[in-house]
């Protein structure tokens, strides 16, 4: 189920995705040691799972609360002037999916995944998945 041609795949929601946050890192500054990479993604992983750093303002969209980013949360603004803004991107994707899913642990979360769709898979989603993945196989294995 998980592999280069997956459907489905387990997401660590909150986790901060270091293959995107690398490549947005190299596009500001095209010569970087791997070790500094290293250290770069450590430290933002760091930031992310802190419980007292919560850089979000609530805000009233048609009548309900929502919670979003704030602009000028100085780490937040640091990381944009240094490593540009995909990078601040990537960060942002990382906190807001902490925020949604496991705000008082800031620890990542498992969440069932479809990889194609980029979206949360439903149980019964993968369930079906599978029994027609087995069907196929046990099909190919009987000719």
């Amino acid at each position: 189920m998980s592999g280069a041609r997956s459907k489905f795949g387990v997401k660590r929601m909150g986790e901060l995705d270091q293959k995107a946050f690398i490549g947005a890192c190299k596009e500001k500054k095209a010569i970087w040691d791997d070790k500094e990479l290293a250290l770069l993604c450590s430290e933002w992983e760091y930031e992310i799972s802190q419980p007292e750093w919560h850089p979000f303002k609530v805000i009233i969209v048609d009548g309900q609360e929502k919670e979003i980013v704030r602009d000028d949360d100085e780490k937040l603004r640091a990381l944009k002037e240094e490593l540009g803004d995909k990078a601040h991107e990537v960060v942002v994707k990382a906190l807001v999916e902490m925020n949604e899913y496991n705000p008082s642990g800031r620890y990542p979360l498992p969440e069932l995944w479809n990889l194609k769709k980029d979206r949360k898979a439903s149980v019964s989603e993968v369930a079906g998945y599978l029994v027609l993945q087995w069907k196929a196989h046990k099909k190919s294995t009987h000719l």
